[in-house]
């Protein structure tokens, strides 16, 4: 949407954002100043299908000056140290840690804040020398991250082999229960140990991170690959220039039929998106100078060949409800098989029209945007008529093995990420192994990605990030907080009822 002056002056005298946050408002909404026209080409289509909420930009911004998405290989500054922060090659953990959140603070991204800190636990366990001493200051590091990058999209890697600094990584999450950083194990069954495994599972259940990523399933569709922000699978040393989502919960409300949705909706509205990303594209490689002046790029942190780009969706569930309802059936997505056969068609059709989309500079994944499963925002009331990803609607979730069951076949469509999450009950702590054979259960299934956590918990995984509560709370009161992903997370309960999601205790857990 293009931004007004007014639209400036009501952040600047927000009384509800601090320093920071208007700095990150201010700048994101000068971007959005622009009409795309004018500045990117967009088409009169283009831009009415933006302003009817069917294309949702999540506010990106038309002048765009960095990729929305920056991967790192952080591996660089171990060998080769940093030139222009004039940093050497780290000698012992203590410089590590030093560089590293110095260089943290000079990555961007959407957000202003860096979205992928590392594959931590192998960064780490070469300068771990004494567990006791070690585990103090990888403490205090993460501690720092948290307060110094109060943003949860901010996300770390470990796995999927097991490390001292990996078990000391989480031996920290779990005593510290900070929403920042975000996590998720690269999880291998034939690699990463059952003692680590369940110490993952463990902190998930504890401090709803790390997630687990299928790390066979991810490689073989991506190769050299990180999880950042929620839950975003993208090349290394490289990342991702913008995310479009398609609103298909938005989108349904004009078809006459199903196939009216699929054959023509669809269709139509996901070339129009990949219309203005490949114009974003354009502008951001062709005319902002960044990968020219970017010492990131200088210095072999990221390589423009390793950038491409997502279509997204969200509202696949609320999609498929309101087919249902123009075919006559009282079924809900989640416990319908017509429900399940016509989110199929509706995906097929992306799939097929996003294949056949010659995309730009997006070469490192054959020259075609990435399909993305998104995690739902409260940037508009047309969210509330939008479900996270394919995800089922809390309070419509069937049992545990039928969920797994239903979900899995979509996860295919993805690669550059989906996710589901099931809150358990206390008993899994007692039972870990349960933990790991549900998610060793969910992979075989087709699965690429699970969270589970503890329903009864302050810190809690809304979608793909986390956030407190207590911290949501205050928010909801008026009160100013530090993370800007506080304020999503309360938009997207709002929206979605994230925090009610049903309690897994149906299961017997066996020990």
């Amino acid at each position: 949407m293009i931004a007004t002056k007014q639209d400036l002056l009501n952040v600047i005298t927000s009384n509800a954002l601090t320093y920071h946050q208007k700095l990150m408002c201010i700048g994101n909404t000068a971007e959005r100043l622009f009409d795309p026209r004018e500045l990117l080409g967009y088409t009169d289509e283009e831009l009415e299908h933006i302003n009817n909420q069917m294309i949702c930009d999540l506010n990106e911004g038309y002048a765009i000056y960095r990729p929305r998405y920056i991967i790192p290989d952080y591996e660089v500054y171990v060998k080769n140290g940093c030139k222009f922060l004039d940093l050497p090659a780290p000698t012992d953990l203590d410089e590590l840690l030093d560089g590293l959140l110095i260089i943290y603070s000079h990555v961007p991204s959407i957000t202003t804040y860096p979205v992928f800190i590392g594959h931590l636990d192998t960064l780490l366990d070469p300068f771990v020398t004494s567990e006791e001493n070690d585990y103090k200051k990888i403490k205090r590091f993460l501690n720092h991250i948290d307060k110094m990058i109060p943003d949860s999209f901010c996300h770390a890697n470990i796995g999927p082999k097991e490390t001292l600094a990996g078990k000391l990584i989480l031996k920290a999450i779990i005593e510290l229960q900070n929403p920042t950083p975000n996590m998720s194990i690269k999880y291998d069954k034939s690699i990463t140990s059952q003692e680590f495994a369940e110490l993952s599972a463990k902190a998930c259940l504890l401090v709803s991170k790390p997630s687990f990523a299928n790390d066979p399933y991810y490689k073989k569709d991506l190769g050299d690959y990180a999880i950042a922000s929620c839950y975003n699978a993208l090349p290394n040393a490289g990342g991702a220039y913008t995310l479009t989502r398609l609103r298909l919960g938005t989108i349904v409300k004009a078809a006459k039929n199903t196939d009216d949705m699929v054959d023509n909706l669809v269709e139509k509205v996901a070339k129009l998106a990949l219309s203005t990303m490949d114009k974003r594209h354009r502008f951001l490689v062709e005319k902002s100078n960044f990968f020219e002046v970017d010492f990131l790029t200088k210095e072999g942190f990221i390589k423009k060949d390793n950038f491409t780009s997502m279509l997204a969706i969200v509202g696949l569930a609320d999609a498929v409800n309101y087919l249902l309802k123009l075919e006559g059936i009282n079924e809900t997505f989640g416990s319908s098989v017509r429900g399940d056969e016509i989110a199929t068609r509706i995906l097929e059709k992306l799939k097929e029209v996003n294949d056949n989309h010659q995309g730009v500079y997006v070469s490192r994944t054959n020259d075609r945007y990435l399909l993305h499963a998104q995690v739902g925002a409260g940037i508009h009331e047309e969210d509330k008529n939008n479900t996270p990803a394919h995800r089922v609607r809390v309070g419509e979730e069937p049992t545990l093995l039928e969920h797994l069951k239903q979900s899995a076949p979509f996860h295919k469509y993805f690669p550059s990420g989906t996710g589901d999450l099931f809150a358990f009950d206390q008993t899994y702590l007692d039972h870990l192994d349960a933990v790991v054979d549900i998610i060793d259960g969910s992979f075989k299934l087709g699965y690429r990605y699970i969270t589970t956590y503890l329903k009864n918990t302050d810190l809690i995984r809304v979608t793909g990030y986390l956030v407190k509560k207590s911290e949501v709370e205050k928010y909801r009161k008026g009160e100013v907080v530090l993370r800007d992903t506080t304020w999503y997370g309360s938009q997207t309960d709002d929206n979605a009822k994230v925090f009610d999601r049903v309690l897994r205790d149906e299961e017997n857990v066996k020990g």
